[in-house]
């Protein structure tokens, strides 16, 4: 695989929240045999691999990653359509994918244009908008489960149980590609709602700093930026993080936090809206590398404690 072999590969580099430290190794496979080879050996050599896609709703410890770091290309983020149905690899990049699409005439996954990442990653956590979700239009997905006798297998939409900002994949089974329904239809009109969409989240949310996009799902009938607005925290800032003063969801990197300013920021939140609304705010983001939950409940621990 030449130089898409790397060793301590900076994840700064491949995060949009720019945090991360070095990965012991870095691999880009090209194609799905690439990929069950490199699984395969890894899980007969005792090492763990993580796959990450733009890492765009991703915080990496400070520490980086011992172990086998993935990221899907070549084949494996190439798509075709053959009758409404779009085969795509997990590597695809959203906006890409859906620019490609309008070129073709195809349309009706456009609310993914303004999602950061890679379609592998929208499929784990059945990204979408208030107007659709991937569900909607997914029809199943083809993985890699190096735990398995036999690695590469389907599994269908029912399969997966899909639900907000959730699927049932098991840590470590590796979305390799998927299969979409597209119909061809008005692009203008698409590409002005995609337009009109991103005029409206760039007056309201900072698209253009360093972050993970939303930082915590909603909840039920409510608004996790509303909440953290509402207990004062727009604007607070951890070392080199802090809620933007545009959105209180958006938590960004000014340039020089770490992964702690970070979980700190995530904890003060979900302290204060548990207190003062008895909501539980869920972390939208994904710890990779690290046991972030524990140091996140830890915080919030010494938080609780010292008020």
């Amino acid at each position: 695989m030449g130089e898409r072999i790397r060793f301590e590969e900076p994840l700064s580099k491949h995060s949009s929240l720019r945090i991360g430290g070095p990965a012991a190794l870095w691999a880009e496979p090209h194609t799905s045999a690439e990929l069950v080879e490199l699984l395969s050996a890894a899980r007969k050599s005792g090492i763990h691999h993580t796959v990450v896609g733009l890492g765009s709703n991703t915080l990496f410890s400070d520490d980086g990653i011992d172990g086998l770091v993935l990221r899907l290309a070549g084949e494996l983020a190439n798509w075709r359509v053959d009758d409404g149905v779009l085969s795509v690899g997990g590597g695809a990049i959203n906006a890409h994918l859906v620019r490609a699409m309008f070129k073709e005439g195809w349309v009706g996954m456009e609310f993914l244009a303004l999602i950061p990442g890679t379609l592998g990653g929208a499929v784990v956590m059945n990204a979408g908008t208030q107007d659709k979700e991937l569900s909607a239009i997914l029809i199943d997905i083809e993985v890699v489960d190096p735990t398995q006798p036999r690695m590469v297998r389907t599994m269908s939409r029912e399969e997966l149980q899909m639900s907000y900002r959730h699927t049932a994949l098991d840590a470590g089974v590796v979305v390799a590609s998927a299969r979409l329904r597209v119909e061809q239809g008005d692009v203008e009109a698409a590409a002005l709602r995609v337009r009109a969409d991103k005029d409206r989240r760039n007056l309201t949310q900072p698209y253009k700093l360093a972050s993970v996009g939303s930082t915590f799902a909603n909840p039920t009938g409510d608004y996790a930026g509303r909440l953290i607005e509402a207990v004062g925290l727009k604007g607070a800032a951890v070392g080199g993080a802090r809620v933007s003063e545009l959105h209180g969801n958006f938590f960004i990197n000014e340039g020089n936090a770490t992964a702690l300013d970070f979980l700190t920021l995530m904890a003060m939140a979900r302290v204060r809206v548990r207190k003062e609304h008895q909501i539980e705010l869920r972390p939208e983001v994904s710890f990779v590398g690290f046991d972030g939950w524990s140091q996140l409940e830890q915080i919030e621990q010494e938080l609780e404690a010292a008020s």
